[in-house]
């Protein structure tokens, strides 16, 4: 057996083209998967099944056990199945064409660019080509005109679309390109992307069904062959005996066709191809030589373009941590390049809960403006607290603050951590309230709420809208103690005090009953005033 990969359509209409290269391919919802399928209904399963190949003996399929099944030619897999070319599996929304090609190589013969894309990309270009490529004794004047174009017209480029369009349209200045287009690569997803055809202006005849771009299928030995040789291939007369091998090449109705990598410093980013679909000899030596020029020039400007892309995501990335992640959390995250795992983790917390007392009563003594006023001021000063201290910022809940210490990144002094920035909300707020005072307003005083313990905290919601937070029953005890803590009071649980070592500062009031547990929790007060006394310039902890 040869080449084998998975034509995939996806609920959308779009398809990727995933080449097997590996024993075994898991397919399901999860991440950890080799093939992601994405479904919000949830009718595929976290790991819903597994294709087993081998070159010798060929692919198989198992069910992963999955709720709503899986299905090969419409019938439900029940046990191991032996796929062959053509089979089409259904996994929930997802409709994916096994596909095969003949051992043995190549079925039909080729012409390889005779230099490596890497050397024209280099700043020696045109002595590299000219040392490896005889020129033309006659080279037409629309071609050096083309050549001249491509460098100036990818450079002007400035987002991956843009390079595809205009690699396209550069293709078309070839004379006999009729159809052209640009495969992306997700090295992340290991697949190709499959693009619709774009046809050049004038030839609406090819949208025949026999040439319908949307049925065209690359073989899948080419598209291992470019990606391992780095070089563009030219591939004539398909209709001869020799390619009758080759049934996506035959059923697509070519005659005479270019295919190359699409490359930058050996990272592949995609697939540039070119066809005629009437004669066999529609492309001349110097049309390879330029479509080789083409492909390499069409790498360098995707790199950059997708380089722009990345660092704009960054820049995004890193204003929308900003918001809730403290400047030297944001610099951690964003120097490790966003390896800190951001979803899904169990670890230990400390999280602290900081609301306004009598905020209604006071909030109907005035109108929405000055609501607004006051609460962008008790913001400002609760984030402000939260961030000298390393912590988190989770969300704002009405007139109330939830936040986190010890995560995203775990941390022995998230317990001390989190009771200093109690000490800094209760003091700031006190200073906010004696401004009130002098400017005539009702002062403010908040109850504090902390409790210690494990949770599972990370970017947690649904695909189209996700929040960085924790849940648990320790997240719980923490809005129950600030719901009983009075005005001007810090409350902890038996666990952040011991967690935060326990002294005479802290008062013990005894088991109290909280709100939705049947067990009573032992809760402490903080003696808060006596630490300001005593560190009345308390440094952000460490």
């Amino acid at each position: 057996m040869g080449a084998c990969s998975l034509v995939i359509k996806q609920p959308d209409g779009k398809k990727r083209v995933v080449p097997i290269e590996r024993p075994t391919l898991s397919l399901g919802r999860s991440q950890e998967n080799d093939v992601v399928l994405t479904d919000s209904e949830l009718r595929v399963s976290r790991r819903h099944a597994v294709i087993e190949w081998d070159p010798e003996r060929g692919a198989t399929l198992r069910d992963g056990g999955a709720v709503n099944g899986t299905f090969v030619n419409k019938q439900r897999v029940t046990a191991p199945v032996a796929l062959h070319g053509g089979d089409v599996i259904t996994i929930g929304p997802h409709e994916i064409v096994f596909r095969e090609e003949k051992a043995g190589g190549l079925p039909w013969k080729i012409q390889s660019g005779a230099v490596d894309l890497t050397a024209l990309q280099k700043p020696q270009q045109p002595e590299a080509f000219k040392s490896e490529v005889k020129a033309p004794e006659a080279p037409r004047l629309k071609a050096l005109e083309l050549l001249n174009e491509v460098g100036l017209k990818l450079a002007g480029t400035h987002t991956p679309s843009e390079v595809v369009k205009e690699s396209i349209q550069l293709l078309f200045r070839i004379e006999g390109v009729q159809r052209a287009t640009l495969w992306p690569w997700d090295e992340k997803e290991r697949c190709f992307h499959q693009m619709p055809l774009e046809t050049r202006a004038g030839l609406d005849q090819l949208a025949a069904p026999m040439f319908d771009p949307q049925n065209l299928v690359l073989s899948s030995t080419i598209l291992n062959q470019v990606r391992k040789d780095n070089r563009p291939l030219l591939i004539r007369d398909i209709k001869s005996s020799e390619y009758n091998l080759s049934k996506s090449i035959v059923r697509a109705g070519i005659q005479a066709a270019f295919c190359s990598p699409v490359t930058s410093q050996g990272r592949m980013l995609g697939v540039l191809y070119a066809d005629n679909v009437m004669r066999s000899d529609a492309f001349s030596e110097e049309d390879f030589q330029t479509f080789t020029i083409i492909a390499a020039q069409a790498g360098m400007a995707l790199a950059n373009s997708l380089a722009r892309e990345e660092i704009s995501r960054q820049e995004v990335e890193r204003a929308n941590l900003s918001r809730y992640l403290p400047p030297q959390v944001v610099d951690l995250i964003c120097s490790k390049g966003g390896s800190v795992e951001l979803g899904g983790v169990l670890q230990p917390v400390t999280v602290l809960f900081a609301d306004i007392r009598g905020f209604t009563p006071l909030s109907e003594q005035m109108d929405a403006r000055e609501v607004v006023d006051l609460l962008n001021d008790f913001f400002g000063v609760m984030t402000a607290a939260i961030f000298q201290s390393q912590g988190t910022l989770d969300k704002f809940i009405g007139d109330c603050v939830m936040a986190l210490f010890g995560a995203p990144i775990p941390s022995e002094r998230s317990p001390r951590n989190a009771l200093v920035a109690a000490v800094r909300m209760q003091q700031q707020v006190a200073r906010l309230g004696e401004e009130r005072v002098q400017r005539g307003l009702a002062p403010i005083r908040i109850g504090i709420g902390l409790h210690h313990g494990p949770a599972v905290v990370g970017n947690i919601g649904s695909a189209e809208r996700m929040q960085y937070t924790a849940i648990g029953d320790t997240v719980n005890i923490a809005a129950r103690l600030v719901s009983r803590a009075e005005p001007g009071q810090i409350l902890v649980s038996e666990a952040m005090y011991k967690a935060a070592g326990g002294s005479d500062l802290f008062h013990d009031l005894g088991q109290v009953s909280v709100k939705g547990r049947d067990a009573q929790v032992r809760v402490y007060s903080v003696d808060w005033q006596r630490i300001v006394q005593s560190t009345p310039a308390a440094s952000p902890a460490s």
